[in-house]
């Protein structure tokens, strides 16, 4: 079979975005087949193809055989199809066949032959072989012809004219009143004579026709006659895209741009290059090679030139292959004789292309550049990558590569070489290519604890930066150097996979990287990369721990470090780890660092500096920083910092109203969590969607989602998981309207007038604490929580921050003060940024107005927070708004929703109960809730039915 030629189960794959080409081919084919043709390939392919091809492409193959004649009815066609190996020639050919065949046409097809092209006509004999049982038939002088050009009798050679003759009488007498068509593969391979009798053949009034297919660069012109020709190029971005996500959808993101790149849009590239791949390669687990491997048809279409080039020629392509940037100046010998006639050679076969006024070498195909390394041996690789290495003007860093490549054993040398290029490559943030680096290093490192450390130390980047976390153990159990202690590398990458893969618990994580730590910073040597990267792993984990115990001794290692300490980990230890009690002398520093951002910062630092914004209002500042980390995650570079900076996002998203981003984030988010094994981040995105869901309304998946997070982080004490589950059980808590159990989730993470040091946490719930605190009639609390948020001077660390303190303080005053503090918090600069919020304050303010008979000054805010909550989905406060507008004597534009919309379940039982004659107490006691909060579920119930005493219930609840 040739190399181009797809099996039959990958017709749709050799197909796949060909509308464009076929419906070219239709515009040649139209107008030139004869009309008895062209009704025999009419017709609808097969359910098979037809299914594979999704309909799409079988339309356009079905145009290009379509009956419809411009011209005379009896004309036939010849159509040349040219294109590059593997780009699906000989399928087109074999489908038209096919169809045609099914439509009543006789159909003769043949192949050229190399072995064959110099042999006089044995591209005529193929071709005519099936039908030469009707030779006998044909006319003398036809018959004479034939069979002396074909070997069946002696005689003088006849002139190609008379043979095309003959040939058009035979096929005419063979398929008597049915149109004929001859499809010949691989044209350029048939003999000169075979070449011109088929392309000069007289189909002028006949019922003949030609398709014929041949590589781009397909011989003389002189064998293509009146032949018209139509190029299949390469497939476009989003057809080849889709082609591989139909064919391998488990391929990584990483896998999957590489063998984009090295496929160029060639149909059998695609299909064939992830199969050539070991599987832990296709899920991106163990790194790829630089020359992709090739399966057997892929060294046959791109390796088959490349054989039979000398081998002078051979070594400079294999030495082109292995250097990669292909200017000629730097990695060859100065220009020969010799070599340049290896460049004109491997130029005439295709091979490459010399640019760049003869310095650049250029290969036609990358996947060339494959076929040259796989037909070298290996001792010719390392001789190609030691003369690479010894040119003088290599770079160091490819210098090292090449060096380790040529190396046939252990070589400390080189493997401190390669150490460095992993430290430059982490600085401008190709952390891949660190990985990549030290990986090698490890291998060639002849003392064991060295190899140790830099396998671990790869498996701790692999860890926190290119989402090859479920290769940390494998890493890790070829990283341990025998009975001596672990050096600190080996335990911050399986501390580091213990706390993110969910294995273990924080606190043992906590306890054995702390101990390294205090020990690295006891020894003569100075801080660090390692040193530096533990203590960033700690901060993680401290978080996640969510305790001030585990905070205090990392605060007391970065105080050992002084100034030495990088600027983002301090950042991290004031404003993100404390930021009520600390956050406040840092901010510029943070300031400075979200600034420096838009100079392109390694995206490691950018994940940090974002963190760092977290809690004290600056993630809008990092935003354009974090979305370029998430598109290059979603390119396959960086994916765990990938997926950090969508849980940042999507928290900025939630604050800023822009929720139908946070639902897409989250959902990316749990994806990529759960595919890369990251099982400690995946509950950050289930709190957002539960946020989320408990904010419109749907409490009851909320609920569940909550009750997920708090499952998970029971059992590993993961405090700040069970503090986000307690966010949204307030959050739901509210929506219905139970605001009794609002207060008591919402002070499980902030108690009563006291903002706890280390409880970031704390400060996206300082309405709902405040609000609920409110509405359960624990006035003095609340003015003791607003007191507490004003010595902590949260006005001054963030505009945001600043409009919460405020609405707080509106919230808990009293009836002389509420209009001036509410009047404030609206006023204030900015405070449409945060639109729910604001939209709730609006919300609180119009209610205070009504209850003081003020209805026409509260009607503005009610109407203001209706449209806020309307717009964002929050139905809740939705409903809330309208009924508060209804009861102040201005219809909702809206009709009401039904009773049962309105209330939520408890609400429904407890008015059914009052509606009896039960009271408080009674109601209390036979659903187990205090007299205040049944006081407290009356007191909303009451508007929302539009009702003002208990006798009206019952008629309101009918």
């Amino acid at each position: 079979m040739r190399a181009d030629t797809a099996v039959r189960a990958g017709d749709a794959h050799a197909l796949h975005g060909r509308t464009g080409d076929l419906d070219a081919i239709a515009a040649l084919v139209n107008g030139s087949m004869n009309d008895g043709l062209n009704h025999a390939t009419n017709g609808s392919a097969n359910d098979g193809l037809n299914h594979a091809t999704n309909g799409s492409v079988t339309s356009g193959l079905n145009h290009a055989t379509d009956g419809r004649v411009n011209g005379a009815p009896d004309s036939g066609g010849a159509l040349l199809v040219v294109g590059a190996a593997g780009i699906g020639r000989s399928t087109v050919l074999r489908v038209a066949a096919e169809r045609a065949t099914a439509r009543g046409a006789m159909v003769l097809r043949a192949a050229g032959v190399e072995q064959e092209s110099e042999l006089p006509f044995a591209g005529l004999h193929q071709v005519l072989h099936p039908v030469l049982d009707a030779l006998p038939r044909l006319a003398e002088r036809h018959r004479t012809v034939l069979s002396v050009a074909l070997g069946m009798a002696d005689g003088a050679a006849p002139p190609p004219s008379l043979v095309s003759e003959a040939t058009r009488a035979l096929c005419r007498q063979a398929a008597g009143t049915r149109p004929l068509l001859l499809v010949i593969d691989d044209f350029s391979w048939l003999d000169a004579h075979s070449g011109t009798v088929l392309a000069s053949l007289p189909l002028a009034r006949s019922r003949l026709g030609i398709l014929a297919a041949a590589r781009h660069d397909a011989g003389p012109a002189h064998r293509r006659g009146g032949m018209r020709v139509h190029r299949l190029e390469p497939l476009d971005d989003d057809a080849a895209t889709a082609l591989l996500a139909d064919r391998f959808p488990d391929l990584s993101a990483p896998v999957r741009q590489r063998v984009l790149a090295e496929a160029c849009g060639n149909p059998l590239a695609l299909v064939e290059l992830p199969s050539a791949l070991r599987p832990a390669q296709r899920s991106g687990r163990f790194p790829l090679p630089e020359l992709l491997p090739l399966t057997r048809r892929l060294q046959t279409a791109f390796g088959s030139r490349v054989v039979r080039l000398p081998p002078s020629a051979r070594r400079l392509l294999l030495i082109a292959a292995l250097d990669g940037a292909g200017e000629l100046g730097t990695m060859l010998p100065p220009p020969g004789a010799t070599t340049a006639k290896d460049l004109r050679l491997a130029e005439e076969a295709g091979l490459i292309r010399v640019a760049n006024a003869g310095t650049r070498l250029v290969f036609q195909h990358p996947l060339t550049r494959s076929a040259v390394g796989e037909l070298s041996t290996a001792a010719e690789r390392r001789r190609a990558h030691q003369a690479l290495a010894d040119r003088p003007a290599t770079d160091p860093g490819r210098r090292a590569w090449h060096l380790a490549h040529a190396s046939v054993g252990p070589d400390g040398r080189i493997a401190e070489l390669l150490e460095q290029v992993a430290r430059q490559a982490r600085r401008r943030g190709d952390t891949a290519d660190a990985v990549a680096a030290l990986t090698r290093a490890a291998t060639l490192s002849p003392d064991d604890r060295d190899r140790g450390r830099r396998l671990a130390a790869a498996a701790y980047l692999g860890a926190e930066v290119t989402g090859d976390l479920l290769d940390v153990p494998r890493l890790l159990e070829h990283a341990q150097p025998g009975p001596e202690k672990p050096p600190l590398s080996a335990v911050l990458a399986a501390a580091h996979h213990l706390v993110l893969s969910g294995d273990g618990e924080v606190d043992t994580a906590h306890g054995m990287l702390m101990a390294a730590v205090d020990g690295e910073l006891e020894s003569s040597a100075g801080p660090s990369d390692v040193l530096f990267d533990a203590l960033y792993a700690v901060v993680w984990i401290c978080f996640f721990a969510g305790r001030a115990e585990l905070w205090q001794p990392l605060e007391r290692a970065v105080r050992r470090l002084g100034p030495g300490a990088p600027p983002s980990l301090a950042l991290l230890i004031s404003c993100f780890a404390d930021p009520v009690g600390k956050a406040l002398p840092a901010l510029p520093r943070l300031d400075d660092a979200v600034d420096t951002l838009a100079s392109g910062l390694d995206p490691l630092e950018v994940i940090r500096i974002g963190t760092a914004s977290l809690y004290v209002g600056r993630l809008a500042g990092c935003r354009p920083a974090l979305q370029a980390v998430l598109r290059d995650g979603r390119d396959g570079r960086n994916i765990t910092l990938a997926i950090q900076a969508m849980s940042l996002l999507s928290r900025h998203c939630y604050e800023s109203g822009e929720w139908a981003d946070l639902a897409r984030l989250s959902d990316e988010g749990l994806r990529l969590s759960g595919q890369h094994g990251y099982r400690l981040l995946r509950p950050t995105f289930l709190h957002r969607q539960a946020l989320l869901a408990a904010t419109r309304g749907d409490v009851g998946r909320a609920e569940r989602l909550a009750d997920e997070i708090t499952r998970f982080a029971a059992s590993r004490r993961i405090r700040v998981l069970l503090l986000l589950a307690a966010e949204v059980r307030t959050r739901a808590a509210l929506a219905r309207e139970e605001f009794e159990e609002a207060y008591l989730q919402a002070t499980s993470v902030s108690g009563e007038g006291v903002l706890a040091a280390y409880e970031g946490t704390a400060l996206w719930m300082i309405l709902d604490l405040v609000e609920a605190t409110v509405r359960t009639g624990r006035h003095s609390e609340a003015e003791a929580q607003v007191a507490a948020l004003r010595r902590a001077r949260l006005p001054e660390i963030s505009d945001r921050l600043a409009l919460m303190t405020a609405g707080a303080a509106a919230f808990a005053a009293g009836d002389e003060t509420f209009v001036g503090l509410f009047e404030h918090a609206l006023a204030m600069a900015d405070a449409g940024s945060w639109p729910f919020e604001y939209a709730r304050i609006q919300l609180f303010y119009g209610e205070r107005l009504r209850r003081v008979k003020a209805q026409h000054l509260g009607r503005g805010q009610l109407a203001a927070a209706l449209e806020t909550f309307r717009q964002l989905g929050a139905e809740p406060w939705a409903e809330r708004a309208s009924s508060e507008l209804r009861a102040s004597g201005l219809p909702d534009a809206r009709p009401p929703a039904a009773v049962g919309a309105r209330l939520s379940p408890q609400q429904q039982e407890i008015a059914t109960l009052a509606a009896s004659g039960l009271t408080n107490k009674q109601i209390a006691e036979r659903l187990h809730l205090s007299p205040r909060t049944v006081g407290t579920h009356l007191y909303q119930i009451f508007p929302k039915l539009g009702v003002t005493s208990r006798a009206a219930l019952r008629d309101a609840l009918r």
